[in-house]
């Protein structure tokens, strides 16, 4: 007997699964309309862009350009693949007037690599572009964080980095851990992605348990009819013939399939794009920021070597200046 299946039911859920539809639908039509790769790559970042703006608060904006620290290494954000998420309110623009826009590493919350569609090359492209911002030098400082009802003492962090990408043509969870795991090789612990999300696909991270790829499927959820347990469902082929990219349901609704464990599994692209936004955002919040004077840091001190005098009642011109050390 076929489980049954559970549709979003909530307010929250039917939101996100209509807004789902609506940015897939452009999604592809940039992918069918639009043939210039540079071109499509920025739509598709628009699209993310747009998508974040609507989402996060008015806390963090988003650009693209140079990110520097403080010992004079850079790395190169400007490119239309590339969001940043910037510290909106205690951002000091330490360079007046550039282009691209110039950024303290301490200010970036995290960099996100946009991708149309994410295969095996593009996944060692994106992870090492990810580690190059990760290997900025960010000032390192203890500061107090709120976080709920809590105040405590925390160590400044990096910039996170996370991959989103609408689709892969790798239809295999098993291929994609094993790309991903081929794509770290070389790339120093502490400087991965904190996740990447396929849309079509699910959810690739690091296991805490094993320091491993973990790949985490957001599936069509049904309910059997004899246990009452809830679970992802399957698709079986039947006899002699390949399962398509997608099955399509009475309603006229479409969900990509993915294998895994030798099964096959319609993809809830709704609740991967929850899930996308609710790691997202938990994780914007444990960033711990710096709240220094970065000019401090990113001026040398010879710069800031003056002298002094101080008003003495009585004294004469002849008086010496102090300096300081």
């Amino acid at each position: 007997m076929d489980p049954i299946v559970i549709a979003p039911s909530d307010r929250l859920s039917r939101h996100y699964a209509r807004r789902v539809e609506q940015i897939l639908a452009r999604f592809n039509d940039i992918r069918e309309l639009i043939q210039h790769e540079g071109v499509k790559g920025a739509r598709v970042e628009g699209e993310v862009r747009r998508l974040l703006l609507d989402f996060l608060p008015k806390r963090y904006e988003y650009g693209s350009g140079i990110v520097i620290d403080s010992s004079g290494s850079e790395v190169d954000r400007s490119r239309q693949e590339d969001i940043l998420v910037v510290d909106k309110f205690f951002n000091p623009r330490l360079f007046l007037d550039e282009e691209p826009t110039v950024y303290p590493v301490e200010v970036i919350y995290c960099g996100i690599e946009v991708k149309t569609s994410l295969d095996s090359e593009g996944l060692k492209e994106a992870v090492n572009n990810i580690a190059s911002l990760k290997r900025l030098k960010f000032v390192r400082e203890t500061v107090p964080s709120i976080r709920g009802n809590d105040i405590f003492r925390a160590e400044t962090s990096g910039p996170l980095g996370m991959i989103f990408a609408f689709d892969s043509p790798i239809k295999s969870a098993e291929t994609l851990l094993r790309n991903y795991a081929d794509a770290l090789k070389g790339i120093e612990r502490g400087l991965s992605p904190d996740f990447i999300c396929i849309l079509n696909r699910g959810m690739l991270g690091i296991s805490q348990e094993t320091s491993k790829p973990r790949f985490n499927l957001y599936g069509l959820l049904g309910r059997d009819q004899s246990s009452g347990r809830i679970n992802a469902m399957e698709i079986s082929p039947t006899s002699g013939s390949a399962l398509p990219d997608e099955i399509v349901n009475s309603k006229g609704q479409r969900y990509p399939l993915i294998m895994m464990n030798r099964e096959h599994y319609p993809v809830d692209v709704a609740r991967t794009f929850i899930g996308f936004l609710g790691q997202l955002y938990e994780m914007l919040l444990s960033k711990v920021m710096t709240n220094s004077n970065l000019l401090e840091h990113y001026i040398p001190k010879e710069m800031t070597h003056y002298l002094y005098k101080d008003y003495e009642e009585g004294t004469s011109d002849g008086s010496q200046p102090r300096k300081v050390p």
